[in-house]
């Protein structure tokens, strides 16, 4: 307005924001948090961060429902109590539901299957033994191969083993270590990754003048003696020939190598 006479002017700006009146439309709000928040009181876990919960939609009628469901939206800050704006780990998607429940009786909500909280640093370092039954790599994607050695093309051989996975496969469980024999045939090689030193076994066509005696078709850990007397220290190319003096007998060594 004009001023006619000296005086102070005051203008009255009205900056409220409303939903428009016809509108039909209910807004979907997808969201993460952390895992198991507190809900509202404090006193019990927000029902919507649950593992249970979690991709499933909800309907919520006001920001009392939404803090309930989901707890309090939660921002970081510094150890110096200053904010981190524009964390990505910040609840912004709930604040946004929050902000939304506002000026609206309604809204759809749905939090993804993400806990905000493990994706934080930390300071501490990892101590102690691993946890019964964890795999430091992965037998799906893990390579394990055999190489043995032929004196007869004089090149190495890629043997793949049968894994291990399960200890039903073993002969008593766990206890021998040892593959069933119904697994695999003779020289075929398995790795048992059910034990965490990974022993491998070679499966042997047998020799009953050894000493120990090996039976055919049986496992053998790969290094024991079993394993040694199920390969001939010297193959000859004749049926019972006679030595005699100035004769020459020429053997290979073999070679083993195992990779993963």
């Amino acid at each position: 307005m004009a001023l006619t006479s000296p005086g102070v002017e005051v203008t009255i700006i009205d900056q409220s924001q409303y939903l428009p009146a016809p509108t039909s439309s209910v807004p979907l709000i997808l969201l993460a948090t952390a895992q198991n928040k507190a809900d509202a009181s404090g006193t019990g876990v927000a029902q919507a961060t649950t593992l249970a919960n979690a991709n499933k939609l909800y309907q919520i009628t006001s920001q009392r429902d939404l803090v309930n469901l989901y707890g309090t939206p939660f921002f970081y800050s510094t150890t110096a109590g200053t904010p981190i704006q524009g964390y990505e780990l910040n609840e912004y998607g709930l604040l946004a539901a929050y902000s939304t429940l506002g000026v609206s009786n309604r809204a759809y909500v749905q939090r993804a299957d993400v806990d905000l909280s493990q994706l934080t640093a930390t300071l501490v370092r990892p101590t102690g033994d691993p946890a019964d039954g964890v795999y430091w790599f992965d037998t799906g994607v893990s390579a394990f191969g055999a190489f043995e050695w032929s004196a007869t093309t004089e090149t190495f051989t890629n043997k793949v083993p049968t894994v291990i996975t399960n200890v039903s496969d073993l002969v008593g469980g766990v206890s021998s270590g040892i593959p069933l024999a119904s697994i695999g045939s003779i020289g075929d090689y398995a790795v048992n990754t059910t034990n965490t030193n990974n022993p491998v076994y070679y499966k042997s066509p047998g020799n009953t003048a050894s000493d120990p005696v090996v039976t055919a078709n049986t496992w053998v850990l790969v290094g024991s003696d079993a394993w040694k007397n199920s390969w001939a220290t010297v193959i000859g190319t004749a049926t019972n020939p006679t030595i005699t003096a100035g004769n020459k007998i020429t053997y290979f060594r073999s070679f083993f190598n195992i990779f993963n």
